[in-house]
């Protein structure tokens, strides 16, 4: 009991300060952030401040990094949105949305207890780029209405939208579209004078302002929020068919696949920045909890804001309480002005969508990602314009097998080099094409890439032609190589008895564990010998070393062979 009070009062006397100026932060921005993104969403703006509130305070407890932001996202926003496009038009629309949220929930906890949290590594930087370049095109779009003052049906998608723009744009209204110049002028300029003041929260409270004295909010066709019937905030179960929920799997799978998406690559970002750890696997299961308890008490899917989470890092947070007071702070801001909502006009709230979502576009990481290569430009074209065209579910499921062909392919060709000694005893690598203009008696050939089905033919082709060559001692280095898969050990086999045909013997050296072990367990071993291995040494080359000493004994022996051969004869 002691120690709990001295761990409180150097808490409260070194680190409580640093975490309650950032989370009030955290809360001032998330506000009008947490009601844009549920209007993106489709449901009232109110149940977007309930996500900023639960979900936020059960990441915090259960993260494996104290410094992330979970709640309501820009693009977790208008994935939800889309999967559940069809349940648009409902008036029960809202059970769909919560319903998701458990759902995906469900599905992230799954993700991390199966510990499939390294999966992540195989959602490439291009892919993250080009979706999120889309899903700030289609968010911005998304507002069009709302910033112009007539409705627009998502039906059709982007062409749709576009296609409606163009046939409604006489009928705007122009006070609405006042307010939201004004809005969009005040983001821009409270960013421009100091980016650490919470420009969305300023932006509403002035819109807001402005319509009450100008008289047009609701008079002249500028449309406030509008709030529910209900606003209680409490235990909630979807009503819900249960054919319903087996529907919406597939899509509850999707937001649940980009909220990790979004959730690691905050993660390894931030801790970049901070020095600190975390562990996939453990924070899926995190915003899993998150997600699905969110959803009972009338929340949407949440995720990991990349915003709020650099906010909460910039403006000092020490502890998981920084995130813990920031959702504390949105739950006494409803407490006392959940009323005023009702008077923000919507042009604002659209406005504030805009301006946050085209920071999702970045021209520098778009440039480099196409400069980068050919492979980086077609994974980002291709998720790009997915992402636009197709279902978003659709579009997050392209986007990493996207990634995951692009690796295959990269991870398909094994660099073989050629390894020569000098007359000083060191050793020079040199490309293979060398070994077939030296017509070397022993040919040290260097594997660096994994040895698995997509690899092998590539390194089965290249050595056959070396064995043509007339070499006598092939000695194959695996220092580079860290996966064995059964293709390749039959691979090997396959070369090893198409070396013993042509006579010539073949040495293994730089064996690690990860290549011994399955060379051990496939018996491979026992048909080179044990005299023909070499395992890696802490010394670079002393593995090669002595399988080049072995090879000069061998063919020593040769020579000495064929002397007393010809002495016989």
């Amino acid at each position: 009991m002691n120690n709990l009070s001295q761990k409180l009062k150097r808490y409260f006397r070194g680190k409580f300060q640093a975490d309650l100026n950032a989370g009030l932060t955290v809360s001032m921005v998330v506000i009008p952030q947490a009601m844009a993104y549920s209007a993106i969403a489709g449901i009232n703006p109110i149940y977007g401040l309930f996500t900023a509130i639960l979900p936020t305070i059960i990441a915090a407890l259960t993260s494996s990094f104290p410094f992330l932001i979970t709640g309501p996202t820009n693009p977790t926003a208008l994935v939800t949105a889309s999967v559940l496009i069809v349940y648009a038009n409902r008036p029960d629309y809202f059970e769909f949305v919560v319903a998701l949220a458990i759902i995906a929930g469900v599905f992230k906890i799954l993700f991390g207890v199966l510990k499939l949290g390294h999966l992540s590594r195989y959602i490439s930087n291009s892919v993250l780029v080009g979706f999120l370049s889309a899903v700030g095109v289609l968010i911005i779009s998304s507002q069009i209405g709302n910033l112009f003052g007539f409705d627009l049906s998502s039906q059709g998608g982007l062409f749709g939208i576009m296609t409606q723009t163009i046939q409604n744009i006489t009928d705007l209204n122009r006070y609405t579209t006042f307010v939201s110049l004004i809005s969009v002028g005040l983001m821009i300029l409270i960013r421009k004078v100091n980016r650490k003041l919470p420009a969305a929260l300023f932006t509403i409270i002035i819109a807001t302002l402005f319509v009450m004295l100008t008289g047009w909010l609701g008079e002249q066709g500028v449309n406030p929020v509008e709030l529910p019937s209900q606003t209680a905030f409490g235990f909630h179960i979807p009503k819900i068919s249960f054919s319903d929920v087996i529907t919406l799997g597939v899509s509850g799978a999707a937001v649940a696949l980009f909220g990790i998406m979004e959730t690691v690559t905050v993660a390894k970002s931030m801790s970049q920045m901070t020095g600190g750890e975390f562990d996939p696997s453990k924070e899926m299961v995190s915003q899993g909890l998150a997600s699905f308890v969110g959803g009972f008490f009338q929340c949407m899917p949440s995720a990991a804001s990349p915003s709020r989470t650099v906010i909460n890092v910039v403006n000092g947070a020490k502890t998981k309480m920084a995130a813990i007071i920031s959702g504390i702070g949105v739950g006494i801001f409803l407490l006392l002005f959940a009323g005023l909502i009702g008077y923000i006009p919507s042009a604002a709230l659209a406005a504030v969508v805009i301006i946050s979502s085209a920071g999702l576009i970045n021209p520098n990481l778009i440039k480099t990602t196409w400069q980068s290569g050919n492979k980086s430009k077609v994974a980002m074209s291709v998720t790009f314009l997915s992402t636009l065209f197709l279902p978003l579910e659709y579009a997050i499921y392209l986007g990493i097998l996207t990634t995951i062909l692009i690796y295959l392919g990269e991870s398909s060709h094994i660099n073989l080099s050629y390894i020569v000694e000098t007359d000083d005893g060191d050793f020079i690598e040199l490309p293979l094409e060398e070994i077939l203009k030296e017509d070397p008696k022993i040919a040290i050939i260097n594997i660096e890439g994994d040895l698995y089905f997509a690899a092998v033919e590539d390194l089965q082709t290249r050595v056959n032609e070396i064995l043509e060559s007339g070499v006598k001692v092939m000695i194959l280095r695996f220092r580079r190589t860290h996966l064995l898969a059964s293709t390749g050990l039959i691979a090997l086999d396959r070369l090893i008895q198409s070396a013993r045909d042509k006579n010539v013997r073949v040495l293994f050296c730089g064996l690690q564990k990860e290549v011994l072990e399955p060379l051990e367990a496939a018996g491979m071993t026992e048909i080179l010998g044990e005299s023909q291995i070499f395992h890696a040494q802490s010394r670079l080359y002393q593995s090669t070393q002595q399988a080049l000493k072995a090879a000069k004994n061998i063919l020593g022996k040769q020579a000495q062979d064929e002397r007393n051969k010809e002495n016989q004869a």
